[in-house]
């Protein structure tokens, strides 16, 4: 088992090439990689000219006890509004040109870094329906994936998995909107009725913008891999952003689905992926890596007036002290930060400004893979 674990650890550093180009100014792509780039468009190095990184002791040996996973926000056409000519309307990522904007070019340099990768498991976010159903899921069956797929109300983009069919056998997924779930989760760890569904309330109002984004949600599936027998639970969420402002909202809501992977896994191996919208030094990434919520948090949170949540209470009980009634039963690990010792310099290149050299410098790390093993008691 601890080969199994340790597989899925080196595939994490595969699809993290060392100073490597994975993808030019433009495509609009973010997973769990580390990226160079440029505000001149640039030639992309070969597929197979990318370094491979194993944890230490651990050889690929293509054995049926390695587990591979691929993670990308893939940035739906949605977030980029086209006017009746086919531009952009509101300025969204214009320093992207236009030819490399929209998912129209931007699909086949997906497929094509699937392909390459040839990963077990892809986890997906920001996935529009029309798009999954008439070009996504298709072109991904091609490649021998079959897939779940979860969807926000009101916007109807949402989260997908895909999974090899020859690797694994389906058993089952589960899908919810984090809002909902949420409130019965604060219960368990003893908190009022009425004051988990008041935050639950808050956490619905402050994820979504009505009209426009729908409230997040998240996307499990359990699954057995034929050759062995071995059961996995994979999550794929995607943390509201919310411009960094509202911490305790990105904390209740990865609360909510740690300690509901925890009960859907059954004792499986536990896979937590996706855009969690957070950086390592912020509360958030705090709260995952040392599995509990405590006054380092808190401070974390207090310390930044950028915040806007500080004091934000329910029912007379300041957020922190609400959240650590949560006993979590479940902590993870950075994959990537298990094996190279710290988390990739960034995964996202977003709408950037300029340092005094002229270079772009709005370059954050918010995509993640992390994991664990647990038992049932």
């Amino acid at each position: 088992m601890r080969c199994y674990i340790d597989a899925l650890i080196c595939f994490c550093t595969f699809v993290c090439p060392i100073n490597q180009l994975l993808y030019f100014h433009g495509i609009l792509l973010r997973c769990s990689v580390v990226v160079l780039q440029s505000n001149k468009i640039m030639s992309v190095p070969s597929l197979d000219s990318r370094k491979m990184v194993f944890k230490k002791g651990f050889t690929d040996d293509g054995n049926d006890t390695t587990i591979s996973l691929l993670q990308y926000n893939i940035l739906a056409d949605a977030a980029i509004p086209r006017g009746d000519s086919g531009t952009n309307v509101c300025g969204t990522y214009a320093f992207c040109p236009e030819m490399h904007r929209y998912m129209d070019s931007r699909f086949e340099k997906i497929i094509k870094e699937v392909e390459s990768l040839n990963p077990d498991i892809v986890t997906l976010q920001e996935i529009e329906q029309v798009f999954f159903e008439n070009t996504l899921q298709p072109g991904m069956n091609e490649l021998g994936y079959a897939s779940v797929q979860h969807l926000r109300p009101g916007d109807h983009i949402g989260l997908a998995i895909f999974y090899k069919n020859e690797k694994f056998s389906f058993l089952s997924h589960c899908q919810f909107l984090i809002h909902e779930k949420l409130p019965s989760v604060l219960q368990e760890a003893g908190l009022e009725s009425s004051v988990a569904l008041d935050i639950g309330e808050y956490v619905k109002r402050h994820s979504e913008y009505p009209g426009i984004i729908g409230p997040a949600g998240d996307l499990m599936v359990r699954l057995k891999v034929k050759a062995t027998g071995t059961v996995i639970a994979v999550a794929n969420v995607h943390v509201t952003w919310k411009e960094h402002k509202y911490p305790f909202l990105q904390i209740f809501q990865m609360s909510c689905v740690l300690e509901e992977l925890f009960k859907f896994a059954e004792g499986a191996l536990c896979i937590l992926a996706g855009d969690f919208n957070a950086t390592p030094d912020m509360p958030l990434y705090h709260m995952i890596s040392s599995g509990k919520v405590c006054e380092v948090t808190d401070h974390l949170v207090q310390s930044n007036s950028y915040h806007r949540d500080r004091d934000v209470n329910f029912g007379g009980k300041r957020a922190v002290e609400i959240l650590k009634m949560i006993d979590f039963k479940l902590k993870v690990k950075s994959s990537y930060f298990e094996v190279m010792g710290r988390e990739p310099v960034y995964t996202n290149w977003g709408d950037m400004e300029m340092d005094a050299e002229g270079d772009e410098v709005h370059k954050l790390c918010l995509d993640y893979i992390a994991m664990k093993m647990v038992m049932k008691k």
